[in-house]
């Protein structure tokens, strides 16, 4: 009977033994770690034949650094003491590729208790591990590059990684346990969003959202956060898991271009276009600009509408839409027809909105109303045309050499173009000026204007007397860079006023009274005012010795009107020069 029990028993773990068998792979090994025998399992996940391990040292199947290291002489030595080891181990197959299987190693014990021999069981779970490895790799680079918090589901921290206690300014130990209403700010967290926001999740429901969190020294803290609820094994929610990307900065920025855009659109008129030229919306500067509202008149229509007809249907209007959709800014003056055919003048930038991948989705016009400077600017463009045409002109650089100059001042000095410009002004000057010719540049080098009758000597030595007036030319900084002269030849005049300066003296006073009378008569021609300046002029010297007459401060008095129509005939045209 005694016998027979012990045949079953024998029989019954021989028949668990092969039950094992079937589904793990086993391994027999003596206690110095040579292999005795393996099962097909084992042979076929590390890509031996029995008779290749049978005899070898179960480091076979371990890699180099490990064979060696401490941490596999103390797992024998566990194993010789009779100790169980379980856990995952990577192992080595026959091609040199990694294997990983979960496996007990148990010693199997003598009569007294004495380890004899080692059996391993083992089951493959390379997929699984390669796949847990993957998910720990990319857990690993979301904490390296996010910010995660771990929430019980009442709102209470469980943990919290470096980037989003840094981004607040806490230590773990000052949030953990603590809600996540600590870092909203009051009225949010009174509010009935905040709570549906976490009852959404205690529901299962992920959450999405950029939030505005407050930090430790009160500073805003904005992230792009998801909130997911993690599920245990029959789907019910036990905590949540929040993954945030500070956008602060990015928020900031937002908020900066924000509020420049907003400011432009104080000071400027702005439309947007669609890519086919079809108005999307206009600022009131801009409706305000052209006369029109913008629901009723303006929106969905084509951008043609604020243009003349004839540019209407030209190529270069064409060829203007073709280069926006080609994602070409265009920056120039306008001229756009507002509401009943009000003309406008506009400076104006088109520039195209790209997309992620650089093709323009919209244009957006920006533009300022500049047709009260345009209407000046063609008025003074007319004065400079009437100069050009009744004046000698020429322009210089400050050391005195010719950059340009019209063909009333080539007449008079008998040149051409080619023979005057890069030279210098000294060319028409006397020999005799000397130091009072230096003086009359340095004069000018400083910003004084020149006004007065000059001898100058043209081409083949011909003397030419002009009435000129020299003005140096500021730039933005209040600075000479240029002068400009506007000259009219007097030389015929010249020679009449000497002839009358030998005449008696009671011809003198008859001959004051009619240059008096012929400047009264000649207030209004610009091109009498040269000369009668330099005439007034003598008649007030002649009769600065008989006292301050009435007569006398009558000249005076024309003479300065005639100067200052000579200066202010000017002015508003020269730095068009």
């Amino acid at each position: 009977m005694f016998f027979f029990k012990k045949w079953s028993i024998a029989k019954e773990n021989a028949a668990k033994a092969a039950a094992i068998s079937k589904v793990q792979a086993v391994t027999e090994l003596g206690l110095d770690g040579t292999i005795i025998t393996a099962n097909d399992n084992f042979l076929n996940i590390l890509g031996y034949s029995l008779a290749e391990v049978r005899g070898k040292h179960h480091s076979m199947f371990v890699e180099a650094d490990e064979r060696t290291g401490a941490a596999y002489r103390e797992f024998w030595a566990r194993l010789n003491r009779g100790e169980s080891q379980t856990a995952d181990y990577k192992r080595i197959d026959s091609h040199g590729d990694e294997v990983w299987v979960r496996a007990s190693y148990i010693p199997v014990l003598d009569s007294r208790g004495k380890p004899t021999k080692v059996i391993e069981l083992a089951a493959d779970i390379t997929a699984k591990k390669i796949e847990a490895l993957d998910h720990a790799g990319q857990v690993s680079a979301i904490e390296r590059s996010q910010a995660v918090v771990e929430f019980n589901l009442d709102g209470t921290i469980i943990t919290a990684n470096k980037n989003f206690l840094s981004a607040l300014g806490y230590a773990l130990g000052e949030v953990q346990g603590k809600p996540d209403s600590l870092f909203v700010e009051p009225q949010e967290r009174a509010g009935a969003a905040y709570r549906e926001f976490w009852a959404k999740l205690n529901r299962g429901e992920p959450q999405s959202a950029e939030l505005k969190r407050i930090g430790k020294s009160g500073q805003e803290v904005w992230f792009q956060a998801t909130f997911n609820p993690i599920g245990d094994d029959s789907g019910k929610p036990f905590k949540v898991v929040s993954f945030a990307t500070d956008i602060t900065r990015q928020k900031l920025r937002m908020a900066d271009l924000e509020g420049q855009i907003a400011a432009i659109g104080k000071a400027q008129a702005v439309v947007e276009f669609g890519m086919d030229g079809t108005v999307m919306t206009a600022n009131d500067n801009y409706l305000k600009t052209l006369g029109y509202a913008l629901a009723k008149e303006v929106q969905g229509k084509h951008h043609s509408m604020f243009v003349e007809a004839g540019e209407r249907s030209s190529a270069a209007y064409r060829e203007f839409w073709a280069k926006l959709n080609r994602g070409e800014s265009q920056t120039a003056e306008y001229k756009r027809v507002g509401k009943d055919g009000k003309v406008v003048w506009v400076q104006a930038s088109y520039n195209p909105v790209l997309d992620a991948k650089g093709k323009p989705t919209k244009v957006i016009e920006l533009a300022t109303d500049i047709t009260a400077k345009k209407i000046e600017a063609l008025e003074n463009a007319g004065r400079i045309a009437a100069l050009d045409r009744s004046q000698a002109v020429a322009a210089f650089n400050l050391d005195g050499t010719i950059l340009s100059a019209n063909e009333n001042f080539l007449k008079t000095m008998g040149y051409a173009l080619g023979e005057v410009k890069g030279k210098h002004d000294g060319m028409f000057a006397g020999q005799s000026e000397g130091g009072k010719y230096r003086e009359f540049w340095a004069k000018l080098n400083r910003g004084e204007s020149q006004s007065i009758e000059y001898k100058r000597i043209g081409k083949n030595g011909k003397e030419v007397w002009i009435q000129a007036l020299y003005s140096p030319i500021l730039d933005l900084a209040g600075k000479p860079f240029k002068v400009v002269t506007y000259a009219r030849e007097m030389s015929a005049a010249v020679r009449e006023f000497y002839e009358t300066m030998v005449k008696s003296s009671a011809e003198e006073a008859r001959q004051d009274f009619a240059v008096v009378a012929d400047e009264v008569n000649n207030t209004a021609t610009a091109d009498s005012a040269p000369l009668s300046m330099q005439r007034l002029e003598e008649a007030r010297r002649r009769t600065a010795t008989a006292g301050r007459s009435t007569f006398s401060q009558l000249l005076d008095n024309l003479r300065a009107g005639f100067s200052n129509a000579m200066t202010s005939s000017t002015r508003a045209v020269t730095n068009f020069l």
